[in-house]
């Protein structure tokens, strides 16, 4: 990911907090659609070579219509499937900035794969209506597209899991070595029955809640419809928890956290509260729990891209303190060069206009005004202790209210020291003190 180097500036302490939430909304954005889309895929597939081989009304009709559901709209595709994508490796980029790792490489790797299945499963769709006459060329363009997905999300599923474990990753010499990993074979599995999951609940929520179609007209294929979807997101609501508890168990001991072990514990929840919902469903005459089973449904899939992003930092924390160090002596680096090119625009008026900007406001040179006169003070101070007391005014002067702190950047502090001391030097005819003295109430 060198390329993206020249697009990316070192990540502060807030930054990566930032980069979380982030990352978290993608994958909530991203892989709830795209499990569906391939849920629907594998189920209008299975679905129409069925009706091919024993022809079955329900079968093609209820093909037709996951496939105008799932893969009808094209903008839907690009927004949720397409744009998240493009994000994903900046984000990755600025957390692991100036790093070489392997894994980071291997997340750009799958992206054109996911464009290309995409595209082939949009050509899929519109040629179902041809389907009878060109069965084999449809069949194989939803197969070729289906292919394309599940093994471009195992690369960027192992990708995403592997940098959970930094101490491993100089053995990711290739893409073979990447991919075989029980934590990631579990992962990409749970991801699997997830699809399958949120597309059965999705069955039931958008054609009996969210479609403009209706399938109550036919009494007959809405009770096939929901027992169809609710019998499948029974069954793979009952095997997530098995796979997200082999996953969590199989993962590097660093990730742990309380809130880590808290979102595996929810996440196992969320899944027996939709299966004991799917199952009322499928033993009451219409659907029930429409909007509620969808909406757990996808706080599974936060839940579970929140506890990814948790321990992938977790993981990370060393390297998020030398990116922390990193972006702070960047940003006094760049402090220093404003304030050198301030002082070069200034010349060497930049001490008298900011004692006449700053301090004039409170001292005089030979007059008493809220501070005391400065001719009075600045014969106890040197340079270096004049520009430590600038930097933090911490003592008061009988008489007098304690200085604030003026706000100063390092240059001003030294240019108005060297300017209010050699103002002092030409007007007295004398000189500074020579020696740290006690400090007492100063200028400003």
């Amino acid at each position: 990911m060198d390329f993206l180097s020249q697009f990316i500036i070192a990540p502060s302490g807030q930054h990566l907090k930032l980069l979380e939430f982030l990352a978290v909304l993608i994958y909530a954005i991203h892989l709830p659609y795209i499990a569906m889309v391939i849920g629907s895929t594998a189920l209008a597939m299975w679905l129409t070579f069925s009706d091919h081989e024993l022809p079955t009304p329900h079968f093609a009709r209820l093909a037709d219509d996951l496939l105008r559901t799932f893969l009808g709209n094209g903008l839907t595709m690009f927004v949720l499937g397409v744009l998240p994508l493009l994000a994903l490796p900046f984000v990755y980029g600025q957390w692991f900035d100036e790093v070489l790792l392997a894994p980071l490489g291997y997340i750009v790797m799958p992206i054109p794969g996911i464009f290309l299945g995409l595209a082939c499963l949009r050509m899929y769709r519109a040629s179902y209506s041809g389907r009878k006459t060109a069965f084999n060329r449809h069949m194989g363009m939803g197969l070729l597209g289906l292919a394309l997905l599940l093994g471009s999300y195992f690369v960027l599923i192992s990708s995403v899991t592997r940098l959970q474990d930094p101490e491993k990753w100089y053995r990711l010499k290739n893409l073979v070595i990447l991919l075989l990993n029980w934590n990631v074979i579990y992962k990409f599995l749970y991801f699997v029955h997830a699809a399958f999951a949120i597309t059965g609940v999705g069955i039931l929520f958008f054609m009996f809640r969210w479609s403009n179609r209706s399938t109550v007209d036919d009494p007959e294929y809405a009770a096939f419809v929901r027992k169809f979807g609710a019998g499948m997101a029974l069954a793979f609501c009952f095997a997530l928890p098995v796979f997200n508890l082999l996953y969590v168990f199989t993962s590097p001991d660093v990730v742990f956290d309380g809130t880590v072990y808290l979102l595996a514990v929810a996440n196992v929840f969320l899944c027996m509260v939709i299966a004991y919902m799917m199952l009322a469903t499928l033993r009451a005459r219409h659907p029930r729990f429409l909007v509620s089973s969808f909406v757990l449904v996808l706080l599974v899939f936060i839940t579970s891209s929140t506890f990814d992003v948790r321990a992938m930092a977790n993981a990370n924390r060393e390297h998020a303190v030398l990116l922390e160090t990193q972006a702070e002596k960047e940003k006094m680096e760049r402090e220093a060069n404003i304030e050198a090119a301030m002082a070069a625009a200034s010349g060497a008026n930049l001490g008298e206009e900011t004692f006449n900007k700053v301090c004039m406001q409170c001292h005089r040179f030979n007059e008493k005004l809220v501070g005391p006169p400065l001719a009075q003070v600045l014969p106890n101070y040197t340079l270096e202790t004049l520009k430590a007391f600038l930097a933090n005014p911490n003592k008061s002067m009988a008489g007098y209210p304690p200085m604030p702190n003026p706000g100063l950047t390092q240059a001003q502090i030294a240019a108005v020291a060297e300017y209010e001391l050699s103002h002092y030097k030409a007007a007295s005819g004398g000189a500074a003190a020579d020696t740290t003295q006690t400090q007492t109430e100063v200028t400003k």
